[in-house]
């Protein structure tokens, strides 16, 4: 008895590494999409970063030049 296996255990593990098999590629390309999507929303938040940054760059060249223009208007009197 010790040497016998069982027709239905061998028959459960066949059929489990063929349902391993068949789902591998599916499986594959869900994590393709997942990582895929990852990968955008992070240059999506890069390029908002980016914005931000080129936005408080130009509120600071405008605040400069509206002083010089100030400062320019106050001494031609």
């Amino acid at each position: 008895m010790a040497g016998t296996v069982n027709s239905q255990v061998t028959d459960a593990i066949a059929e489990g590494g063929a349902t391993t098999i068949a789902l591998a590629p599916s499986f594959a390309m869900s994590m393709t999409y997942i990582t895929m999507a990852d990968s955008i929303g992070i240059q999506m938040e890069n390029a908002t970063s980016n914005q931000q940054g080129m936005q408080i760059t130009t509120n600071a060249a405008v605040a400069q030049i509206c002083t010089l223009i100030i400062a320019k208007g106050a001494s031609a009197k």
